[in-house]
């Protein structure tokens, strides 16, 4: 942004949404490595109090299962392909010529975006049949439906990562 001119005029439409997307997805990020760190530190608790106690936690499997892993893989999914951490098969893609290069490059976008967008939608569809069944933990009376939803929502942003920009490249 320039210093001369307001924030409200200098950013077009465009760059409002990408700079709520980015938002969006540094909080997801934070969201991810919380879940991460509760993760450790609970399956931490766990093995002391399991092998030196002889008193297990009891939700620490259901709650790292159902919640945090969910949310540590599916709410890092944005950031991963922004730091370019998904895995690409390029020998033969790194041979063309720029043009059919570009095009290959567009192609897997789009390939992507649909899996991303298919993926969304069953996941959708799997998060709404679980907000309605009245299962929970069984060491508590959590539910577990809640969990459902992070996917889609990690699917979601993902595939607007993958819309709006291309990860970091090293060619």
């Amino acid at each position: 942004m320039s210093d001369t001119m307001p924030p409200s005029q200098d950013m077009t439409v465009l760059g409002r949404i990408e700079k709520w997307q980015r938002r969006c997805e540094f909080m997801l990020v934070y969201a991810a490595v919380t879940a991460t760190a509760i993760m450790m530190l609970l399956t931490s608790a766990d093995v002391v109090c399991r092998y030196f106690l002889n008193s297990p936690i009891l939700i620490a499997y259901e709650l790292t299962e159902k919640y945090l892993m969910t949310a540590a893989i599916f709410l890092g999914l944005p950031s991963a392909f922004r730091g370019g951490a998904f895995i690409r098969v390029t020998f033969l893609v790194d041979r063309l010529s720029p043009l059919p290069r570009s095009i290959a490059d567009h192609l897997a976008y789009i390939v992507a975006i649909l899996c991303c967008l298919v993926f969304a939608a069953a996941t959708v569809q799997q998060a709404y049949r679980s907000l309605f069944e009245p299962t929970t933990l069984s060491a508590l009376p959590i539910p577990v439906g809640p969990a459902y939803l992070l996917p889609p929502l990690g699917f979601l942003i993902l595939a607007l990562a993958i819309l709006t920009g291309s990860p970091r490249r090293e060619r």
